[in-house]
């Protein structure tokens, strides 16, 4: 199925818009980059230029001297050794100096991670005691399994019959005794408070029922405007004395920093 051509106003558009951009007037041709090869490279017959170093830029070129105490590099790991070395004699300090430190005598050497055992382990047999060890525990004879028997039960022990007819001596009675509690020790007190009978059937006083009655405020169910200042009060003048009780202490007076009044 052929594909539907565009429009032909929309193929101009596609065309105008595909066109380089036009070089302007006077347009100079940018130098060619040393780092890219897809430029071509133009004949140019003229010759480079020539730089010219000044004093300084040579010194500055030099490289850096030696140390005056620097010594080459050896020119080998080998290095010759005079004759009268080679047959020199070593004392008793500088043998002694050149043995190997010793090993504690406590020193154990690491374990192998795995157990090498020996051949004659291998080979041995074991004994009738051995064999009577690694034998699995036996139940009593007068042990009664639980069922459904698994491996997990334990066994229950027969009990005699004569030891169930048995009489406990005093010793033994006075022992199976429980623990008796503290003189002083109270029970935990119930979440629940019991109130006694005779409580709930009391009959408060006259001076109680006076007590628990709430204090009437008579005064603003006859006059609601009890807090209204008077206008006589509101003209009123303290007096000499209240205005000395009313000043602040002089040692806690603070002197108020002078601020600038803007203009």
């Amino acid at each position: 199925m052929a594909m539907a051509e565009p429009p032909r106003k929309q193929y101009k558009r596609i065309e105008e818009l595909a066109r380089p951009k036009p070089l302007p007037a006077g347009f100079i041709e940018d130098k060619r980059s040393v780092y890219s090869e897809s430029k071509i490279v133009k004949n140019n017959h003229q010759a480079p230029t020539k730089f010219i170093l000044t004093d300084r830029l040579e010194q500055l070129c030099e490289p850096k001297p030696y140390h005056y105490d620097f010594a080459q590099d050896r020119p080998s790991p080998k290095w010759p050794v005079t004759p009268a070395a080679q047959k020199a004699a070593a004392s008793t300090v500088v043998e002694n100096l050149a043995k190997p430190k010793a090993i504690h005598r406590d020193w154990v050497e690491g374990r192998p991670v795995q157990t090498v055992v020996k051949p004659g382990a291998k080979n041995a047999n074991a004994s009738e005691r051995l064999l009577q060890l690694s034998l699995p525990k036996k139940v009593a004879a007068n042990a009664v399994m639980e069922e459904p028997e698994t491996p997990y039960n334990e066994g229950i022990s027969k009990i005699n019959p004569a030891a169930l007819k048995a009489v406990a001596s005093t010793r033994i009675e006075t022992l199976a005794q429980e623990k008796q509690t503290h003189q002083s020790y109270l029970p935990p007190c119930p979440v629940q408070s019991i109130v006694n009978p005779k409580t709930m059937k009391a009959k408060a006083s006259a001076h109680i029922v006076q007590l628990a009655r709430p204090k009437d405020r008579k005064e603003l169910e006859e006059n609601p405007n009890v807090w209204k200042v008077s206008a006589g009060a509101k003209a009123a003048q303290a007096s000499q004395r209240i205005n000395e009780l009313s000043a602040p202490i002089p040692r806690k007076v603070r002197a108020k920093k002078a601020t600038a009044v803007p203009v």
